[in-house]
């Protein structure tokens, strides 16, 4: 079966690894059947429910892999040595540009256990923004002192812990605030640190680079209505130490101006409140990738400290930058396979097993870059590749003069590492599969397929 290339140039060994020993040790989680629990006993006394249990035992324990070594389709890919690159381009800068720098990786960008695990071990921190977040980056290895606990709806207790465990902790609302101040009356001899997320005029200074417009960012304090501080007087007066700056916005553009009008906000607070900070975060929002359209690892981190130098020291505050899709995007492709295809007036309408709410669950419309797995000659009738739900706006592109897609035959996208394989979208289908092809060249399965026996654990319901 040959390949048509719609978008560059792509290796055949990417679709089909072959399969060779490698030195060097791996973990592989979630792989395999799970031991029988009580669910199972409830599961099969409801009728249906045993026929269920068949096609479970099968996800669970069977096809891995396809007859010819290839992922059992749908299923994410995961390049190694793509997300490595992507890892040593941050890490590597950040060591040059700002040496005591850190290097956060958003886990809410993608957090399948494989990949913030393997993150642990290239030295980059956890960025997290929930409870749950925090736990399971805990869970999967990564130690408290080396977390970034973000996020607008941190519970009581999971803030305390962080703060005690020495995570840096960034504040982002009001009953933060409240809770640390009331924490530090009640510890006067404890030493408590926190951090303060900043709110700015971004689009007065950056029109129209970020999602927010007008309305003005979500988060943080905001730097010229009092609100930022109020929040610092009361932190003060609490005896407690604002030892960071938090600034991030959603961006659009990423364009290096939006991270010098970050510095500026963060500089004004700074003078403003005489900080001695050991720390400023300036989020995320970075580009990963290799078009000479867009800014560098280096250059972003250049340009931040340019921007700060004239008030902060690097030997002594630390740089923390929080990149998600700059690591995984380029990482992760998603394999699907042709399951049918009729003509419908003057197109052909191709369903595969793949979704739009698997490679862009907010429905935003971008353009996918794929490549065809077929024997199909070129045709002038346009194809309409739809996904599998029965959802009618789930086309995922139209393709024209390009070879005849029949069953069987792949499209595989490129570059769907973020917001994707983990945003849990159970949707008709359950989770696919997700793999890892290693730099040794084998292809692991790291995720299986989601069964019905997962969907109904912690649910309840009557007998019929």
């Amino acid at each position: 079966m040959r390949r048509s290339e719609l978008t560059g140039s792509v290796n055949q060994s990417d679709l089909s690894p072959g399969v060779r020993s490698g030195g060097g040790s791996r973990v592989q989680l979630g792989l395999g059947s799970e031991p029988p629990t009580e669910l199972d006993s409830a599961r099969e006394s409801v009728p249906g429910c045993e026929r269920g249990r068949g096609r479970d035992r099968e996800r669970e324990q069977g096809t891995e892999f396809g007859s010819d070594r290839q992922p059992v389709t749908p299923a994410f890919v995961v390049d190694e040595a793509k997300l490595r690159r992507q890892a040593a381009s941050f890490t590597a800068a950040m060591a040059r540009v700002w040496p005591n720098g850190i290097v956060a990786y958003s886990v809410k960008t993608n957090s399948l256990p494989w990949i913030v695990a393997w993150m642990r071990t290239q030295g980059i921190w956890a960025e997290t923004v929930s409870d749950d977040e925090y736990d399971l980056a805990r869970a999967l290895g990564h130690k408290p002192t080396r977390m970034v606990f973000n996020g607008p709806v941190k519970s009581r207790e999971a803030l305390l812990e962080a703060v005690q465990a020495g995570s840096i902790v960034n504040l982002d609302s009001r009953r933060e605030v409240r809770w640390v101040c009331e924490y530090a009356h009640a510890h006067p001899a404890a030493t408590v640190k926190v951090g303060v997320r900043i709110n700015w005029n971004l689009d007065a200074e950056c029109p129209g680079s970020t999602l927010s417009g007008q309305q003005g960012l979500r988060f943080g304090f905001h730097i010229d209505n009092g609100d930022l501080d109020d929040a610092i007087g009361q932190l003060k007066a609490a005896g407690v130490t604002i030892n960071g700056l938090h600034l991030h916005a959603t961006s659009l553009t990423r364009s290096l101006d939006l991270y010098r009008s970050a510095a500026r906000a963060a500089l004004k607070a700074i003078t403003r409140h005489a900080l001695a900070l050991d720390y400023i975060d300036m989020g995320g929002g970075f580009f990963g990738g290799e078009s000479p359209d867009f800014p560098t690892p280096a250059q972003y981190i250049e340009e931040i400290r340019d921007a700060l130098c004239p008030v902060i020291d690097p030997t002594i505050t630390r740089l923390i930058i929080e990149p998600g899709s700059a690591l995984v995007s380029v990482a992760v492709d998603c394999h699907t396979s042709v399951v049918d295809a009729k003509p419908v007036q003057d197109y052909r309408v191709v369903v595969t097993d793949g979704s739009r709410t698997y490679m862009d669950p907010f429905f935003g419309g971008p353009s996918f870059q794929c490549d065809l797995v077929t024997e199909g000659e070129p045709i002038s009738t346009p194809q309409v590749i739809c996904g599998f739900t029965c959802v009618d706006t789930d086309r995922l592109t139209v393709l024209t003069d390009c070879p005849k897609l029949q069953e069987g035959d792949r499209v595989i996208y490129r570059q769907r590492g973020h917001y994707t394989s983990t945003f849990d979208t159970q949707f008709i289908n359950y989770l696919p599969r997700v793999y890892v092809q290693t730099e040794a060249g084998e292809l692991i399965q790291v995720r299986r397929r989601g069964t019905t026996a997962d969907y109904l654990t912690g649910n309840e319901w009557g007998a019929p």
